[in-house]
């Protein structure tokens, strides 16, 4: 087992707490938005010595011993590499609206640039690697999400509230595109709704700036419009239009369901399903993978023609993520597992290979007598005995999907 260093990444939509107080570091006001832990390439883990000093990232360590890391089957199935990416997420904003590709398209998709010869960062490249990019979500506060699309009834509900309050505001001049984004819906068809807001991005951007500042009148829980939405439509179109003014991906956001995820409430995402974070303090847990389709509230690149042929557009209300008799969550592929342990006594830790184990709060003692607390993470190897912990708190442990080997 080994102690681990991990790098905070500092996105612009990160929130300034959350990820420094689980570190036990100060609030300086500067965004913390991610804390990666794993081997990915980026920002791999470095592992510390007795002295708490690096001495090796957990890259190296794996591409120089992966038997012992990563073990066998892990081997088997994912070859030489840790196949997940754990993570501390906090937002204080959205992130951009995307999706991720099947395993098969991962590996047509990379195969098909290359030849094209496109540099693996271009700014238009789409596919990064030939893996696929499963995701689990398990939020530590209040977590706020977009997942996949609303039923085409419910938009068309909204689209007629918008319709009303463009009228009532003198913006008639806005009726026209709003009336084409409802006919594109007219034979519940997402697919030409999404793609006509993303390719006339003016339009739709305007339209979008508009309606975030007239007002809409609101209308009960139950009224058809909030259909898929934990909260009225209206108060996602200005929190989002705030962030991204002029940005088609806003009514886009409105297209998909909104959810409220309470405190220990997950929620995984499956290849194709179009998503964004919007707000909150979670743990994440991923297939180790950069491939990411965009589909909005964002200034990167859009390829309208591959998220067509990525994204599911079937409606429907995304259904949560509950944790097996250990505390053990799965998400849609083999890829990753994530445990929770709140409260131990000589539990035993699910692990099928490699294992990061981290630390969010409390303390706990694990059975060769390491002691975790609040902010602390390690890497157990495949080789390591079986472990168990006890203590109290909330400890994270990431493994792969595979039978449990522990």
């Amino acid at each position: 087992m080994r102690f681990l260093s991990n790098t905070v990444q500092r996105y612009a939509w990160g929130a300034p707490s959350g990820i420094p107080e689980i570190l036990g570091q100060p609030v300086t006001g500067e965004p913390a938005a991610e804390l990666w832990m794993g081997a990915h390439p980026v920002a791999p883990s470095q592992l510390l010595d007795a002295d708490g000093q690096p001495v090796a990232s957990l890259l190296e360590w794996v591409e120089t011993a992966p038997e012992a890391t990563l073990g066998k089957a892990s081997i088997g199935a994912f070859g030489n590499r840790l196949p997940f990416l754990l993570k501390i997420l906090a937002a204080e904003t959205a992130l951009s609206i995307q999706a991720h590709p099947s395993l098969d398209q991962a590996r047509a998709g990379y195969a098909r640039e290359n030849a094209a010869g496109i540099p693996l960062d271009a700014p238009e490249r789409n596919y990064k690697d030939d893996s696929h990019k499963p995701e689990l979500i398990y939020a530590l506060t209040e977590f706020h999400a977009l997942c996949g699309f609303r039923r085409p009834e419910a938009i068309t509900a909204m689209l007629d509230r918008f319709a009303s309050a463009l009228d009532a505001a003198g913006e008639q001049t806005q009726l026209p595109a709003l009336a084409d984004w409802r006919d594109a819906l007219a034979s519940e068809n997402l697919q030409q709704a999404t793609g006509l807001l993303l390719r006339e991005r003016d339009t739709y951007g305007s339209l979008a700036d508009t309606l975030a500042h007239i007002a809409i009148d609101p209308v009960a829980a139950d009224d058809p419009s909030h259909a898929g939405s934990a909260v009225d439509p209206a108060l996602t179109l200005r929190e989002v239009q705030a962030d991204f003014p002029h940005d088609p991906g806003v009514l886009v956001a409105l297209m998909l369901n909104r959810l409220r995820l309470e405190p220990g409430q997950a929620l995984a995402l499956d290849a194709g399903i179009l998503h964004a974070y919007l707000g909150g303090l979670g743990i994440e847990i991923m297939a180790s993978s950069d491939n990411v389709l965009r589909g909005g509230l964002t200034s990167k690149h859009i390829d309208v023609e591959e998220l067509d042929a990525v994204v599911s557009y079937t409606p429907g209300q995304p259904e949560l993520v509950t944790a097996d008799d250990s505390g053990v969550l799965r998400g849609p592929s083999d890829d990753f597992a994530l445990q929770v342990i709140d409260t131990a006594e000589d539990q035993e830790i699910h692990r099928a290979g490699p294992a990061l184990l981290l630390c969010t709060s409390g303390t706990f003692t694990c059975s060769d007598g390491t002691r975790l607390q609040a902010g602390d993470s390690v890497f157990l190897a495949a080789e390591a005995p079986a472990l168990t912990v006890t203590g109290s708190g909330r400890l994270f442990v990431a493994t792969t999907g595979l039978p449990d080997q522990s």
